[in-house]
């Protein structure tokens, strides 16, 4: 009866750890976008589709416009 407690314990626990260890790994850190404003523009020229490379043409510039206004606000 001890044993049975014991191992229902152990089971719990090891399911609250890897619960907590899954949240861990998929947790993401916000990208700062200014970092690498290149990468949006290698994208729309890698794009399939011509609607798409035209979305992230427009990302690209809006993007880029933003990282501007703050590199000369500083």
């Amino acid at each position: 009866m001890i044993s049975n407690r014991l191992l229902q314990a152990l089971t719990f626990l090891f399911v609250i750890f890897m619960i907590a260890v899954l949240a861990w790994l998929t947790l993401q850190e916000d990208e700062d976008p200014c970092a690498n404003a290149q990468s949006d523009i290698s994208g729309a020229v890698l794009a399939d589709q011509p609607g798409d490379q035209d979305a992230l043409i427009n990302r690209a510039i809006i993007i880029k416009g933003n990282c501007e206004k703050e590199t000369s606000a500083q």
